[in-house]
């Protein structure tokens, strides 16, 4: 649009300006042709020539001007608010969510089998039938081998329950001693708690009484120690004289008896005055010392009372020890009485086997002849007994798989793992028939597929399934697995990049930037812009021009609508 106006102006210019014929004013160029005389043919091309060059030099320098003045128009988009879905698409295969493989109930020929592989079925179809001939048979044996088997099974549970009894009430009677036993320890319990909290009182008094006797115990301490050395004292004396006097009695009774006593009397009597005076010293000594002994001895604080502590304790030890062996033994008392959890087992299996073994030829036949039916809604996967007429009992017949409940199997690239979420919808094709489904499941691991490639297994439920659906085919599937909404959104064909990141060019007042950009979620055609963008930024999307930054450009009005 802007190349077009420009090209208006020009053509509009060259005709006022630069017309020698003055065609422009119809009246005046009448006029001006009856009073001038006409010009030669061969004057008047070429000057029609230099005017046509002129005009055409003066239309390529008003272009130039007008382009370098508002720069290169570039297509552009506007930055807008939208909704960006991301959509996975993929194609996996349709399987049954129940497949179920019927077993033959009987051994006999098998009479028809209408089961065909591919073959649509209903619940309650009738699939095979058994020729019964060969199920008549003699249940007589069976019957008796059965009643002995299940006779042998009820005696030895009856004897395991009078051992196990008899091991309970051995256990009562061991568990009552021992709860009885038990009372007596906590009683004992309580009365030596009493007990030593009385003797801690009692020594808690004998210690304040030591406490407030200790000065005079110290007094009479010292008193007695003074008695001692004084004693001691007087031992000496008499020792000594004892030593030099003894047998010397005669010799004594002269030296008091004399009126003049020599010096060896008067020693003599001198000494026998310091044995008498240290006998009588000694003597009011030791009474002394005996009344401060008896003083001491009254301070003295007997040992705290234990209030019986010990005694009691000693009993509930006794007691305890007592009450230990008789809760030991009532644990005891029933160390893997009767059967064990495994032989109890092997009776069970026993008595099935021996129902098994004796069903009667009339239930057989029921079997035999109500055949084969299918139980659910589906299609025949596999038929296993084509190569045989006939049919053991527990051998596979044929297998269904389920059409009431199918999904479809896909492969996934560990790359998209992260977008796998179960419970997202998803849009299943199968032929011209679409359908709702739901990922109910991803696998945890990757593994090779047939090509060697890792790929993580996922499945697809198929929430509305119906006749049209194939089981095995190939179904093509489409799941949203990222949607934003309210966000900025430009053309995924707008965003670059570098090996510096994401950015897209701009025009900000006429000039090119480039601007980096946090990418979000991208559609195939949308790309939603975390950063680096507002609402109404003018984003080039133009393919066809060689875009700088800082270079002029302009928006093209058609691209901007």
């Amino acid at each position: 649009m802007f190349s077009n106006k420009k090209n208006t102006h020009l053509k509009e210019s060259a005709s006022a300006a630069h017309d020698p014929l003055n065609t422009t004013d119809a009246g005046s160029t009448s006029g001006a042709v009856s009073a001038k005389k006409k010009l030669p043919a061969w004057v008047i091309f070429p000057v029609l020539a230099a005017v046509l060059l002129l005009a055409w030099f003066l239309s390529l320098f008003a272009g130039g001007k007008t382009e370098d003045s508002v720069g290169t128009p570039l297509n552009v988009v506007k930055a807008e608010k939208g909704t960006v879905k991301e959509v996975y698409n993929s194609t996996g295969t349709v399987e049954s969510e129940n497949t179920k493989t019927y077993y033959s109930p009987v051994t006999a020929p098998i009479k028809e089998c209408r089961a065909v592989v591919g073959q649509t079925v209903k619940a309650g179809d009738l699939l095979v039938t058994f020729d019964t001939t060969d199920l008549e048979r003699n249940n007589q044996q069976a019957q008796l081998t059965l009643q002995s088997s299940l006779n042998n099974s009820i005696a030895a549970r009856a004897q395991n329950a009078r051992t196990i009894d008899a091991a309970n009430a051995a256990s009562a009677q061991a568990a009552a001693q021992a709860n009885a036993l038990a009372g007596e320890v906590n009683s004992l319990v309580s009365q030596v708690d009493s007990a030593y909290a009385q003797y801690q009182a009692n020594q808690q008094a004998a210690a304040q009484q030591a406490a407030q006797n200790a000065p005079k115990v110290q007094a009479l301490q010292a008193q007695i120690t003074s008695y001692n050395e004084a004693i001691a004292s007087a031992d000496a004396v008499i020792s000594s004289y004892e030593r030099g006097y003894t047998g010397r009695q005669v010799e004594i009774n002269e030296a008091l008896a004399a009126e003049d006593p020599d010096p060896v009397q008067k020693q003599i009597i001198k000494d026998t005055e310091d044995y008498n005076a240290a006998l009588q010293s000694k003597s009011d000594t030791e009474a002394l010392l005996a009344q401060a002994q008896d003083s001491l001895d009254a301070l003295g604080v007997p040992p705290a009372d234990d209030a019986g502590y010990a005694d009691l304790l000693a009993q509930y030890e006794a007691k305890y020890a007592e009450w230990q062996a008789a809760y030991q033994a009532a644990g005891a008392a029933v160390p893997e009485t009767g059967m064990t959890s495994a032989e109890l087992n092997n009776l069970d299996i026993s008595d099935n086997l021996a129902e098994l073994a004796a069903l009667t030829p009339e239930e057989l036949l029921a079997k035999g002849k109500e055949g084969m039916k299918a139980d659910m809604n589906g299609v025949i996967a596999s038929v296993d007994i084509l190569q045989s007429n006939s049919a053991a009992q527990g051998a596979a017949l044929f297998t269904i798989a389920g059409t009431d409940s199918v999904r479809v199997k896909i492969e996934v690239s560990p790359d998209d793992y992260d977008k796998m979420k179960p419970g997202c919808e998803v849009t299943v094709t199968l032929a011209d028939h679409t359908y709702k489904g739901t990922l109910d499941g991803v696998d945890k691991i990757a593994v090779p597929n047939a090509k060697g490639v890792p790929v993580i297994g996922a499945r697809i439920h198929i929430e509305d399934p119906d006749e049209n659906i194939c089981i095995g085919a190939t179904a093509k599937i489409k799941m949203t697995v990222a949607e934003a909404k309210n966000v900025v959104v430009i053309p995924t064909e707008a965003v670059n990049a570098s090996t510096d990141g994401d950015f897209v060019y701009v025009i900000e007042n006429g000039i090119v930037k480039e601007k980096p950009v946090t990418l979000g979620i991208s559609s195939s055609t949308e790309t939603e812009i975390r950063e680096g963008l507002d609402v109404g930024d003018i984003v080039i999307n133009d393919f066809n021009a060689d875009i700088k930054p800082g270079m002029k450009a302009a928006a093209k009005e058609a691209a901007a609508e």
